[in-house]
């Protein structure tokens, strides 16, 4: 076994068994990585504590690590470990830097880019969002980085894919999982334009306190976080959270003080997180260049393609929602002052062209 092979096959081993990235580093900058199959006193000279030391002898009695890298290999992927080249730099900044991950693809993994996260039981609105900024993104080449799963996810996933854009798969399962699996075909795409990657090892599946630890991944290798939107104990949060603790730039979108969906991304805004107003500002922000043409397709850009053929109490009605949504149709009346049974008859043709959402019987411009 050569000495690459010999650091990928300790990589691989450490990870499985649970050890740190400082075990890890020890080994490879103060001994030969093959030094690891000795055992016994070695283990405990490089910091192994017991529970860690009985997995890692079943691990090298079964020849686990030959055996998974030809499972990796199988599957087209590979492992990089910590001391590879194209392990993303950025992951160092982590406390707890994975010891190595799992790669399937083509896609250079440690390129300028942006993570947008948030809730998997997302609004239209927030679907709408996070759907149009993947667009942007992708539009000016920046890489766009989330956890494959649904809602807000996977609407970012779809919009940067819509656009031949570079997307990367964060998976808080082993890579050769789909899950969930409606987006069987989602990672397929995601693979003709990216990556996925993951920390564990093949055949793992998708035990909930996984996606916590994965999340930590995404924040590593992202430079900017997006959160879309977020209830306060969600996932999402704990990502912006652990991007702000190590420096990273998170953006928060605001949302509605009265939804429980919100309350999360707009506790960020006082912890630290920046105000997200707008596609444009951020894109802005990002690039540093004023002078940007953001092209979105007809169903995507409805408002204007659409709004001319609007019936002159359909216009009042539309605008008075894209001033403030979440009004009932008692208060779009009184607002308006329209009678009732043309305020119903609006708001079913403006929802049926989709530039209206209806959420528990209050109304919201969809974008």
């Amino acid at each position: 076994m050569n000495i690459k092979n010999e650091i990928t096959a300790a990589g691989i081993l450490l990870n499985a068994c649970g050890a740190s990235y400082k075990i890890f580093s020890k080994l490879c900058e103060n001994y030969e990585p093959g030094d690891l199959f000795k055992g016994g006193n070695f283990w405990k000279e490089l910091g192994l504590n017991k529970n860690l030391q009985i997995k890692l002898a079943a691990l090298i009695e079964n020849h686990w690590a030959e055996k998974e890298i030809l499972r990796a290999e199988n599957f087209g992927a590979r492992f990089i470990t910590a001391m590879d080249l194209d392990y993303p730099a950025k992951l160092k900044d982590l406390s707890n830097p994975p010891v190595g991950l799992y790669v399937k693809g083509n896609a250079n993994i440690s390129l300028p880019s942006v993570a947008i996260v948030g809730t998997r039981k997302c609004s239209d609105y927030a679907r709408t969002i996070a759907t149009n900024l993947a667009k942007a993104l992708a539009q000016k080449n920046i890489t766009v980085i989330s956890g494959g799963a649904r809602g807000i996810d996977s609407a970012g996933h779809r919009g940067c894919l819509s656009e031949n854009g570079i997307t990367i798969a964060v998976f808080g399962t082993g890579i050769d999982q789909v899950y969930p699996v409606e987006n069987r075909d989602l990672f397929a795409r995601i693979l003709d334009r990216g990556a996925i990657i993951s920390e564990f090892p093949m055949g793992t599946g998708g035990e909930s306190w996984r996606f916590p630890t994965r999340n930590r991944i995404i924040l590593g290798i992202a430079s900017r976080i997006v959160v879309v939107e977020s209830p306060e104990g969600g996932g999402a949060m704990h990502t912006a959270r652990g991007a702000l603790e190590i420096g990273r730039e998170v953006w928060s979108v605001p949302g509605r003080i009265t939804d429980s969906v919100c309350r999360g991304t707009n506790r960020l805004l006082g912890e630290g997180a920046k105000v997200f107003l707008g596609i444009n500002d951020f894109i802005e922000s990002v690039t540093g260049n004023k002078q940007f043409d953001l092209n979105f397709d007809a169903e995507d850009s409805r408002t204007e393609s659409v709004a001319p053929k609007l019936t002159d109490e359909e216009k009042i009605i539309y605008s008075l929602l894209q001033r403030q949504g979440g009004r009932t149709a008692d208060e779009i009346s009184i607002e308006s002052k329209l009678d009732f049974v043309t305020i119903q008859e609006a708001l079913m043709n403006l929802e049926a062209e989709g530039l209206i959402m209806n959420s528990s019987g209050r109304y919201s411009a969809t974008a």
